[in-house]
């Protein structure tokens, strides 16, 4: 009898060999790691959402030490543990009973993609408090490929302690290239490093969900902080903003959303006032889900090429690393870098961590599903709608911004303050010698006591506005960072012996009682105040710097510095720094001290290595004193950004209907050359930005010069510098415009060599000679002097 096709049904249960065929996705070994990692953490938050939290939550992690046929990777927790049914449906391949939002594990998948990467056979055991022994099972791809089914026996083992709770992991029978991989020392810390990283949120005290401890190979692991001016650890840093008022450096983010429609199926939000999925036409598995966008933003206490950008979690893990996305201006065809782009060799340090537990990720776990709703909902809370940038986005139609990246942006895109004027270091959080900054932040990462607050950051900067505020000196007597502990503390009346000035003897108490001897007057030098090595000769020098005067008695008469070490074995540097020696544009006090350093070295290894004199001050000026090198990259960079700004200041000065006029008086060329960057740039915006005066910020740069020479006016008398030029009045007409004339040249002769510089390419730039390039780096500070208050 012919059979009954419609009667008929397909077996779709999977072959036995689908599961070591997972094992050929593509994860990472420490992502394989972290798989299994992630299904711990649901367990231990799944005990605090039900009030069964576990006091020290734990996971360790044992990786091979050599790879042999013996070699296995054993992953263990304390969580609450499994009983045999869930046990049963953990295993099972694409099975999860997890929340998809509430979770980070989806144990089938993950579990099963991990292992079977890893190895041919894995182990599981589970345990609850109070069960009376563990349970488990055994995944042996080859058997179950024999086999041809998935059926394997429940195991049990004993158990010792009736309270012991939690689950165990043990992959064996590794891949060779596994094992030989994972038993390499440099690819266990590469593991270990990047564990860190992703679990730094919970690898702390007061860690988001909750706080864990994590083990690998015995090492505790422990969470990468960012190092953050302000925050909770530090003072509150405040950055005055002329349009802005005051931006914390700290901005703190906690938005909660109104709760929505999720579908548990297929894993989709639904509409507002939906209450069945689109997708999957259910309403059984429709729940409501609570929506929060949380987190930090802030600014690191370095700029760096790579070590910046926004970290997104999801349930405490770390998803996505140093993103900048959103750090660019993204419209549906184009893609416009926003930050950092005053620096040019484009480093930044606008950092911060933001959860959104409720945004879906791909299944690798490396970036959140950017059609997701929840996304944009995050950009929207965390940067606006519009550009960064207050003048792009006015153009572009976009209203007032206070979100935390927008004012952050404002206050903080900048590496280097313009103009460079007393309590600008401060007011951008900036230290001037940024290798030294980064030096500070890796001892607060090696978590030495006096480097975990950014006080000693602080200093720097209050030292280079000081510096700012009287000169290149810093002062001689008191004041500034405060007086030595050390040798002594400023003087209390007296003579003044150690000091600049002369004062008399003191009056008061017995005749015959001699004076107190006088303190010498020291003032700490934060800036030269480090430990110092050199790496060839293994010398170093932990060194505290002080200003001393004049008369200080531990420096001679004819000697305006000495290198003094202490009992301690330290050392302090004394330096007078009104000395002649040092009104020299090519002798500074790091340079006496690193000439001092290397004599050290000399004297103290008396010919026992063959570097002279030579190489070892070489060396520590390469190290130490990269801040006075002339950087071609750094100067051509900076030659941009300050005619970009002098460009910038001509839309703010004019009055209606003025900018048209001003365009039309340039030459045809001119105006051929603007209209073409107009077009490329803005479009059909272009007649607009000429009506508002902003046609000189796409002018060539010598049409920006040669329309300072013939409208000086437009950018003195506090509009871009606050020089006076219209109102000047020397009593008599022609000196007047003598004296007018002058300002003129002198600020185009600035202007024209940072007009070379930012038209050079850095090649080029390198083979120009040094006294050229001193003179170009010389006017771009002078253009940054005499700016107006409302300068941007």
């Amino acid at each position: 009898m012919p059979e009954n096709l419609a009667d008929r049904e397909f077996n779709l249960q999977p072959h036995p060999r689908i599961l070591p065929m997972l094992g050929e996705i593509n994860l990472a070994q420490w992502q394989c790691l972290a798989e299994l990692i992630d299904n711990s953490l649901d367990a231990f938050i799944g005990a605090l959402r039900s009030d069964q939290a576990i006091g020290e939550p734990m996971i360790t992690i044992q990786l091979p030490s050599r790879p042999t046929r013996e070699s296995r990777v054993t992953i263990r927790d304390n969580a609450l543990g499994m009983d045999p049914e869930t046990l049963e449906n953990a295993a099972r391949a694409g099975w999860t009973g997890n929340d998809p939002i509430g979770n980070l594990g989806l144990f089938g998948m993950g579990f099963n993609i991990a292992t079977a990467r890893l190895g041919t056979l894995t182990r599981v055991w589970t345990t609850r408090a109070g069960d009376p022994e563990w349970y488990g099972l055994e995944i042996d791809f080859d058997q179950l490929m024999r086999q041809r089914h998935f059926r394997v026996p429940m195991l049990t083992r004993p158990k010792p302690d009736a309270q012991q709770h939690g689950t165990e992991i043990s992959i064996e029978r590794l891949k060779p290239e596994q094992a030989q991989w994972l038993s390499r020392a440099a690819n266990q810390t590469k593991v270990k490093r990047q564990l860190e990283r992703v679990y730094a949120a919970m690898l702390r005290s007061d860690g988001v969900p909750l706080s864990l401890r994590l083990h690998v190979n015995g090492t505790s692991l422990q969470g990468r902080r960012h190092c953050i001016w302000g925050g909770p650890d530090n003072p509150q840093r405040v950055s005055r903003h002329a349009r802005y008022g005051d931006i914390d450096a700290y901005q703190h983010i906690d938005v909660r959303l109104p709760d929505r429609a999720f579908c548990n199926r297929c894993w989709h939000w639904l509409a507002v006032d939906e209450v069945q999925c689109p997708y999957c036409e259910t309403t059984a598995d429709v729940v409501t889900r609570e929506r929060r966008v949380h987190g930090w933003l802030g600014v690191q206490r370095y700029y760096h090429e790579n070590e910046y950008g926004i970290d997104f979690l999801r349930n405490g893990r770390k998803i996505e690393l140093a993103s900048r996305e959103l750090f660019n201006w993204m419209t549906d065809d184009s893609v416009e870098p926003e930050y950092p782009i005053d620096d040019p060799r484009h480093r930044g340090r606008l950092v911060g961590e933001i959860h959104i537990d409720h945004c879906r990720v791909a299944y690798t776990k490396d970036r959140f599903e950017r059609n997701d709703p929840a996304w944009e909902e995050m950009v929207r809370i965390t940067r606006g709608d519009g550009p960064l940038r207050p003048d792009k986005a006015q153009t572009l139609g976009f209203g007032p911004n206070d979100t935390p990246l927008f004012m952050l942006f404002q206050a903080f895109r900048r590496n280097s303050p313009k103009p460079k004027i007393a309590g600008s270091y401060k007011n951008l959080l900036l230290v001037p010698e940024n290798e030294r900054s980064e030096e500070m932040a890796q001892r607060f990462q090696a978590g030495e006591a006096e480097y975990q607050t950014d006080a000693k950051w602080w200093e720097l900067a209050d030292e280079a506005d000081r510096n700012l505020l009287i000169g290149d000196a810093p002062p001689t007597t008191g004041g500034g960072a405060g007086p030595s502990t050390g040798p002594g503390a400023p003087s209390t009346g007296g003579d003044d012996l150690w000091g600049d000035g002369d004062v008399g003897p003191t009056s008061g108490g017995p005749a015959d009682t001699p004076p107190e001897p006088s303190i010498p007057v020291r003032t700490a030098l934060p800036s030269l105040t480090q430990e110092y090595r050199d790496d060839v000769t293994e010398m170093r020098w932990d060194v505290r710097a002080f200003t001393v005067g004049a008369r200080d008695p531990d420096i001679s008469l004819d000697a305006p510095w000495r290198l003094v070490r202490t009992n301690a074995g330290t050392y302090e540097f004394l330096v007078y720094l009104d000395d002649e020696v040092f009104r020299s544009a090519t002798m500074t006090a790091l340079d006496a001290l690193l000439a001092e350093l290397s004599w050290s070295a000399m004297d103290f290894l008396r010919g026992r290595t063959p570097s002279t004199f030579a190489a070892v001050l070489a060396r520590l000026r390469r190290r130490y004193a990269t801040a006075s090198a002339l950087d071609p990259v750094l100067l051509s960079g900076d030659a941009v950004t300050a005619l970009r700004s002098v460009a910038r200041s001509l839309s703010r000065n004019l009055d209606l209907g003025d900018a048209q006029v001003l365009f039309e008086e340039l030459s045809p060329n001119e105006r051929t050359a603007i209209l073409r960057r107009l077009a490329s740039a803005a479009g059909a915006d272009a007649g607009r930005l000429i009506t508002e005066g902003r046609f000189l910020e796409y002018a060539p740069r010598e049409t920006l010069l040669r329309f300072f020479e013939r409208h000086p006016d437009l950018f003195m008398d506090g509009r871009y510098w606050d020089i006076a030029f219209s109102e000047m009045d020397l009593g008599d007409a022609e000196v007047t415009e003598e004296a007018r004339a002058l300002v003129v040249r002198r600020y185009a002769s600035l202007l024209a060599d940072a007009v070379w510089l930012a038209d050079q390419d850095p090649e080029d730039l390198a083979e120009a000679g040094r006294t050229r390039l001193l003179r170009a780096a010389l006017s771009l500070e002078l253009l940054g002097t005499d700016l107006a208050d409302d300068t941007p």
